[in-house]
């Protein structure tokens, strides 16, 4: 383990931060340069960039992921919401890096990265018509990809939804517009959940009330397409459940949230009838942390082998939280794990990531 931390630390690079704008009340962007003025290593539309960040009062170093929000620029741009507390608890502090960001980091500031990474990414090449459909913030890994197919003037037909609460979280406003009138064959479609008197329609946005299939069959030639969606996890879970309903084949829905995915978006969308398995009956199931001593059961209470760790005061280093930087790596002294998502980093043989899997069975890991 001391090995893979070794290789962990000396992966990461450091870049500055060379300007932060203010895109709405809640949401920053902050631009990232190399500290030596090289250049920058090359990204695929939609992918994320794994940090290591400095928060003072935190004694160890912080690990996130945040979407790189442009394309084939000088500069990596992280879109950032601030994550306030929940309403009945405003003594509590938001979200830890996304408050660092917005309270703390400057122009100057260094931040430590590793490569980007992720598996939510298009394919510049093809062509084939395409659905985006984003909520919220969700819409960083969207701008990418627009960015990308205006940037190669590919010639696709591209549907981007975009569901809001309300005009002051419409992010990038000025910016979609602009991808729309350079590019006839993107289509912006816009969702207020609520509209405000000054807010036009046709200007600000095209419908009211939440993304749904009845929405996308009145925009769409067809349901019958590719879908990527980014954004809470409860939208993405009525979106894809919806489209399957339709029969629309689960290889076509491509979703990608900040963290690990819901449990039950997950198994909703496998195409693994053994993996949905495997997620619905874990009930029963025994994790034996062999060197603490501890065996409890898997009761879906959480999401992952590591979440599990923490819950049992059972400490496993770290990182991204997504299996991109190989922090955790455990050796798996008996069982099998299923894992949520494609992660950047491979375990090595006879060895797990606890942040981004579940057991299939009972297992035995060596913590």
């Amino acid at each position: 383990m001391q090995g893979a931390d070794s290789v962990v630390e000396r992966s990461y690079a450091r870049y500055v931060v060379q300007k932060v704008v203010a895109e709405s009340e809640l949401v920053k962007s902050f631009h990232l340069v190399t500290e030596d003025g090289g250049p920058l290593e090359p990204h695929l539309p939609g992918q994320h960039l794994p940090l290591k960040l400095t928060i003072p009062g935190q004694a160890r170093p912080v690990y996130r992921c945040y979407t790189i929000s442009n394309y084939a620029a000088p500069f990596y741009r992280l879109t950032i919401k601030k994550e306030l507390p929940p309403a009945d608890k405003p003594d509590v502090v938001g979200g830890l890096s996304s408050h660092y960001f917005h309270e703390h980091v400057r122009p100057g500031t260094v931040i430590e990265a590793k490569p980007p990474s992720g598996s939510f990414w298009i394919d510049r090449r093809e062509r084939h018509p395409l659905v985006m459909i984003a909520g919220g913030i969700g819409v960083t890994p969207m701008m990418s990809m627009l960015e990308a197919i205006a940037h190669t003037h590919a010639e696709r037909d591209v549907y981007f939804f975009f569901a809001l609460r309300h005009a002051a979280d419409h992010v990038f406003k000025q910016r979609l517009n602009e991808l729309g009138r350079e590019d006839p064959r993107l289509r912006l479609h816009v969702i207020y959940e609520n509209a405000g008197a000054e807010d036009v329609p046709g200007r600000d946005y095209h419908a009211v009330g939440r993304i749904g299939v009845e929405m996308l069959r009145a925009a769409l030639p067809t349901l019958d397409m590719e879908y990527y969606i980014c954004g809470p996890a409860g939208m993405m879970k009525a979106v894809s459940e919806q489209l399957l309903g339709e029969r629309v084949a689960s290889a076509k829905i491509r979703t990608e949230s900040f963290g690990p995915s819901s449990v039950a978006l997950r198994a909703l969308i496998s195409s693994d009838s053994t993996a949905q398995s495997a997620l619905q009956d874990a009930g029963g199931v025994t994790v034996t942390f062999a060197r603490s001593e501890v065996s409890v059961l898997w009761t879906g209470e959480v999401q992952t082998l590591l979440q599990l760790a923490e819950m049992n005061g059972i400490d496993i280093p770290s990182g991204c939280q997504y299996g991109d930087c190989g922090t955790c790596m455990t050796r798996l002294v008996k069982g099998t794990v299923q894992y949520l998502h494609p992660t950047g980093a491979r375990p090595d043989a006879g060895t797990c990531l606890p942040c981004s899997c579940q057991p299939e069975g009972s297992v035995v890991l060596d913590a």
